[in-house]
């Protein structure tokens, strides 16, 4: 089964970052001439363990396919992700029978009453053990070991715009700043921890 598509917006960020993926300094076309004083990025951005809350779904429950939302990436005939909606919460599933059944596949990524800065809206995949959800808001949450952990990157001086992985199979981000300008950042680790490569837009 095919992924579904993502939407248009996203599709031209990831189109975007495939292009300057190990560029940094690229320029982007249609920058505002108007642009607020540029922000200074942080060199690393370390995410930390997502636990499971109060009140939230164990990993592992069924959850109905009417509940997933965005995107669904698929690795391969039988075996995928999405994000769903339960309990006023948003939780990454998986499917290991092509969607015909899901399960919540880690803790609740955001909690919808008072985190907004945690919320996520895409989902992507590089393996079965490598999964990673984003904007929203101005988070990175990631697993590489198919669930059992999850990390949340919080960038506090924008939002990601675009994460995808380069051709080593890394995964590599797009965030776009207060000030306008848009950064260029890569993690080594599975989402762990995020290193600062460049400005592709100032």
């Amino acid at each position: 089964m095919p992924p579904v598509s993502s939407p248009r917006t996203v599709v031209a960020a990831i189109v975007g970052i495939a292009g300057l993926v190990g560029a940094p300094g690229a320029g982007v076309a249609g920058a505002s001439t108007h642009a607020a004083p540029a922000a200074t990025p942080l060199k690393v951005v370390t995410a930390t363990r997502i636990t499971r809350r109060p009140g939230t779904l164990a990993p592992g429950t069924r959850i109905r396919a009417a509940g997933l939302f965005g995107q669904r990436v698929f690795t391969d005939a039988k075996h995928g992700f999405a994000l769903a909606s339960a309990i006023d919460a948003d939780y990454p599933v998986a499917t290991a029978d092509g969607g015909k059944t899901w399960r919540t596949n880690g803790p609740a990524l955001h909690l919808h009453a008072a985190q907004a800065p945690l919320a996520v809206t895409f989902i992507g995949a590089i393996n079965r053990q490598t999964e990673f959800a984003w904007g929203g808001g101005q988070v990175i949450d990631a697993t590489s070991n198919g669930g059992k952990t999850w990390y949340s990157a919080l960038f506090t001086q924008g939002g990601p715009l675009a994460v995808a992985r380069d051709v080593a199979g890394r995964l590599v981000a797009l965030i776009g700043s207060s000030g306008s300008a848009t950064w260029e950042y890569r993690s080594t680790d599975g989402g762990r921890s995020w290193h600062y490569l460049g400005t592709v837009r100032p």
